[in-house]
């Protein structure tokens, strides 16, 4: 792909997500170590490495990780680990208390996050809770939200427009500072749209009692904590489950689903505000790229409260490869009998046509969902009875 960036969506931290018939998820083995130098160097431009490589693999660069005589990274300790890789990398990208807005979208030639979501525009954000934190959204008519994580990866609170949310240290499972990931829907993808979206994004406040900078308390050995992350995404292939793995209270942790959801992927939310579960060619030749489609009903979603739904193809490491590579409950055209037919790799001139690559996966988001038990049938019967399979050309 030529030097782009798409305006369309942003980046969501979900690794790659497998398994659909078995309530699963999946991420590729095999991550390479990346250079631990002090700068990273892109299309000739030199930018400040954050600690984090490729893959997502913590680097001995990271402040929250050491080459030598760091605390070896266990179940226990793995999780809040990769939280201080995502904390010490963005403290060093905006400091503290500070929003650093996406204002057009991912970078597809600069995609630096595994399974990114490009379903809003992300905004970031590392904030001390100490003396107590207020988030603001004024009314909006489009999907907007603030997630807020703590040390753990725990979701202590989410705001959506109209709300004002307070939150103090009594509030966090661990530590002093949380992580806020902002989600704005635009209204279109024009500039016009896009600049609305930023008023937006301008328009939420967070005010905080104290201006500390996030330091990890830790120094995490980078050897030991990117072998045991390896391993964990490797089982979540077989064993992990989405839903429980996104924690919205400490007391609600199951390992090693927790461990593993957390691990191939982060930040991501909680079921009863974002329901996520992966789409998989059904037959070898929709996987080597064929021709292929799959038609479903629209899951019950909250689409009054700007709830919706979209789908997003990966290659088999994560990674957005192709164009147009997602489609979603806004724009994909309906069947009459309100059906959705997505075509993968299609003719030309079929409707909701999306490129794959051999070996592809994708992962179904569903936004705002009415019922989170509801959600999990569907996901059951989308993956058993609404398999991807291939067409004739």
């Amino acid at each position: 792909m030529g030097k782009k960036v798409i305006s369309s969506m942003a980046a969501v931290v979900l690794a790659l997500w497998m398994s659909g018939c078995n309530d699963k998820t999946e991420e590729a083995a095999g991550e390479k170590a990346a250079s631990s130098s002090g700068e990273i160097k892109t299309e000739g431009a030199v930018e400040t490495d954050t600690g984090v490589g490729k893959n997502g693999i913590a680097l001995p660069s990271s402040p929250a990780f050491v080459s030598e005589g760091g605390e070896v990274a266990t179940m226990d300790n793995v999780v809040r680990a990769e939280t201080a890789k995502y904390l010490a990398a963005e403290t060093i990208q905006s400091g503290p208390n500070t929003f650093r807005h996406e204002r057009e979208g991912i970078d597809l030639d600069n995609q630096t996050v595994i399974r990114s979501n490009f379903d809003a525009i992300y905004s970031y954000g590392v904030f001390d809770i100490s003396d107590g934190l207020t988030i603001t959204i004024p009314d909006y008519d489009l999907l907007q939200l603030v997630q807020v994580l703590d040390e753990n990866s725990v979701t202590i609170g989410v705001a959506y427009p109209g709300d004002t949310l307070t939150l103090d240290k009594s509030d966090v499972s661990y530590g002093d500072h949380v992580y806020l990931f902002m989600r704005t829907q635009p209204r279109s993808y024009d500039e016009k749209g896009m600049e609305e979206m930023r008023q937006r994004q301008d328009a939420v406040t967070v005010k905080a009692g104290s201006a500390k900078p996030y330091v990890s308390e830790v120094k995490y050995d980078v050897d030991s904590f990117n072998k045991l992350r390896g391993e964990l995404i490797t089982r979540a292939v077989t064993e992990g489950v989405i839903e429980e793995g996104f924690i919205d209270d400490i007391k609600d942790i199951k390992t090693p689903q927790y461990q593993m959801i957390n691990l191939a992927g982060w930040a991501g939310l909680p079921a009863k505000h974002a329901y996520y579960f992966v789409v998989l060619p059904g037959d070898e030749a929709a996987k080597n790229g064929e021709p292929s489609s799959v038609t479903f009903m629209p899951p019950n979603l909250r689409y009054e409260d700007s709830g919706y739904w979209s789908i997003t193809i990966y290659d088999e490491k994560g990674w957005v490869v192709t164009e147009p590579f997602n489609t979603n409950s806004n724009k994909a055209k309906k069947n009459a009998d309100g059906s959705v037919t997505l075509n993968f790799n299609g003719a030309e001139g079929v409707k909701n046509n999306i490129q794959v690559k051999e070996n592809w996966n994708a992962l179904f988001r569903c936004y705002l969902p009415v019922s989170v038990e509801e959600m999990v049938e569907y996901r059951k019967h989308f993956t058993t009875q609404n398999k991807v399979l291939a067409v004739d050309s």
